[in-house]
This record gives C-alpha cells, structure tokens and sequence, in this order.
C-alpha cells in the first residue's frame, strides 16, 4: 500500500505524519524547525540536514511515494520553493512531481476549508490571517514576522510578558519575579538575572523565545492578571487579522488555530467579541500534517 507523507514545519517544531492511502496514520513523529527563509548556504545546508534527519526515522517505517509539506516562510514560485522540492526529492528518491511544497498556511488552511470557504486565523510563533480563493490566490494578512508585527503571537506573547516583569523589577525590585508570572517565566528560563534571561532570549530564535508563551498561559491558568491581561490583548490582536478579511472578502466562517490559542480560554473569548461582524467560529484542533500526508497518498496514483 502506498504512503503519503505530510509536513507541518512551524517556527517551533517541524511536524511529520505518514499515512496509507485508507487516510490512517502509521507513524509520526517531530524534527527541528524549518523554515523557507534559504536566504544563506548556512539556511540550505541546516534545512539539507533537518530533512535527512526526517529520512532516517519516517524510512524505518517505510519509503512515501509522495510528499505534501507545509513550511513557514515558503513562499510558492521562488526559488526557494525549488530547492525545497528538489532537496525533498533527493532525499527520500522521489521524482520532483511527487512532491509539492508551499507556506504553511496553505496546508493548514485545506485542513480547515474548502477553497475560498473560511477564514484562517493563526497564532503560533507567529501570526496571521489567511485567504486561499478558489483559484488559489492568497490573501494574507498580518504574517510580517517579529521584526514588525506578529501581534498575538506566541513571540509576541512571550515578549509582552517579559516586558512586564522587567519593568516591574526595574521600578520595585522583588516585584516582578515573585508574581505567579514571574515565577512561570523564571522557571521557563532557568532562572532570573539578567545574564540567564538575556543568552535565552539572544541566545537563541523566535522559536526558543515563543516557547515562553506556553509559561504566560500556566500564570493565566492560575489566575495572574497580568497574564490574564495579556492574552486578551492577544485575543484582540489576532481579531484585527480577522477583521481585515472579513472587510475585504465580507462575512464567513472563522478558524482560530494554533498552539498559542491554546494557552487560556480568555484569548479567544476576546478574540470572538472584538469581531466586527457574527460570523461562524471554529476553534477545534486538526492536525494539518496528517491532512497533508493524506493528500500525498493520493500522489501515489497520478
């Protein structure tokens, strides 16, 4: 029986589902990151090793005859897009037809939608609102990165959190770390001095730094209401993504998806009442990368 192997490659984990072409899932498994962003032959000799990594545990179960993979960062029709194809070729022997690439936000959005059916808001590392038409023309809101943007994102999160008890520290030391936030957020970083929190935060990638996000979402599960406050900021910043699409397309069903929509109910209470208009909302959790490897078992009969 053929299988089809789907990839979900986010900021923080690249996740990898192989199924048979019944739809079932027979193995799965997580990698580093990976991202689109082959800017370097650094970025294409680590992505190179990220995905032979991938090979040698998916081909113990066995080889897939077609790949479907959602990448963050990846954008279709670049030459980025072609080396990915061609590197997911090589590896795992496949000819270049059978594989298919693009941003993770394609792959996702099919989990969720039909062509040109909903809305996709997301929140993970980053952020951003989603449009895939029926001719498959994207429509992307927000998505800019940390640098700029990414509001309600887990970076964004993990950032606004740090910022508060930084500045509670600096204007009455003793006062930002011994909160419940704090104390989350201590432990998440190995500690409080500056040094620690600096080599976490500089030391490594917005990846590292979103991963704080999951600590924010512990304070709010214990009711510290500066944690509480954030998330509902955050709420309200992954409503303006939706918002945007709904002005620009009109009313349709909305997914708020992502681990960081996860942390506390709080976020998404606020992100339902800032919306400009009722609309359908979906906040279950599907796994894109099995979508994607059901849809790569089907290659197998082109």
């Amino acid at each position: 029986m053929g299988l089809g192997l789907g990839i979900d490659a986010g900021g923080t984990a690249t996740r990898w589902r192989l199924a048979n072409t019944n739809g079932q899932c027979i193995a799965q498994g997580s990698v580093a990151p990976l991202t689109g962003h082959l800017f370097s032959a650094a970025a294409e000799e680590r992505a190179r090793q990220i995905v032979l990594d991938m090979a040698q545990v998916v081909m113990k179960t066995g080889r897939p005859l077609g790949i479907i993979a959602g990448i963050t960062g990846l954008t279709r029709d670049t030459p980025a897009e072609a080396t990915m194809r061609a590197l997911f070729a090589e590896t795992f022997e496949l000819s270049p037809d059978k594989v298919f690439v693009a941003e993770d936000m394609w792959i996702a959005y099919l989990a969720y939608f039909a062509l040109g059916e909903g809305i996709l808001v997301y929140s993970g590392t980053g952020s951003i609102g989603y449009y895939l038409s029926e001719a498959k023309e994207v429509i992307r809101v927000g998505g800019r990165g940390n640098l700029i943007d990414d509001g309600g994102s887990g970076f964004w999160i993990a950032r606004e959190a740090l910022k508060a008890v930084l500045r509670a520290e600096e204007e009455g030391p003793g006062t930002g770390w011994t909160t419940t936030l704090g104390t989350c957020l201590a432990q998440a970083l190995g500690g409080t001095d500056w040094n620690t929190v600096r080599s976490f935060v500089y030391g490594g990638d917005r990846g590292k730094i979103g991963s704080l996000a999951r600590a924010v979402g512990e304070a709010a599960l214990a009711n510290d209401r500066t944690a509480l406050k954030i998330l509902k900021e955050a709420g309200k910043e992954l409503a303006r993504l939706a918002n945007a699409l709904i002005k620009r397309l009109g009313p349709r069903p909305v997914a708020l998806v992502g681990g960081s929509t996860r942390l506390h109910p709080v976020l998404s209470e606020a992100f339902r009442k800032e919306l400009v208009t009722p609309v359908e909302f979906i906040a279950s959790d599907l796994d894109a990368a099995l979508t994607a490897a059901r849809l790569a078992a089907t290659l197998n009969r082109a």
